[in-house]
C-alpha cells in the first residue's frame, strides 16, 4: 500500500493521521503528519513527522525523533508547500 498525501493512517495503536506533505531525503520518503480524533476532527497540536519503512511488501511508518533530521525535513517540506 502506497502511502498518499491527504489520506489518513492509522497506527498499531490506534491514533490516526492525516498525510498533509511528503518529501523524499537520503533515499527515503518522509511526510509531515496531523493527528485527528475518532470523530475526523484535526488535532494542531499533534504535529509529527514519520519516515517510511518497508519490509516484506508492507509498508509502516516510524516517527522521526532525531532534532536534527527534523530540522532538515521541515525546512524541505517548508520550501515544497
Amino acid at each position: 500500500m502506497k502511502i498518499l498525501v491527504n489520506s489518513i493512517i492509522t497506527l498499531s495503536n490506534g491514533e490516526k493521521y492525516m498525510i498533509l506533505n511528503e518529501t523524499t531525503y537520503d533515499n527515503a520518503r518522509y511526510f509531515l503528519v496531523m493527528g485527528i480524533d475518532d470523530q475526523g476532527e484535526i488535532i494542531s497540536s499533534k504535529v509529527a513527522i514519520f519516515k517510511e519503512e518497508v519490509e516484506n511488501d508492507e509498508v509502516y511508518v516510524v516517527r522521526v525523533r532525531d532534532s536534527k533530521l527534523i530540522i532538515e525535513l521541515t525546512k524541505l517540506l517548508k520550501s515544497q508547500m
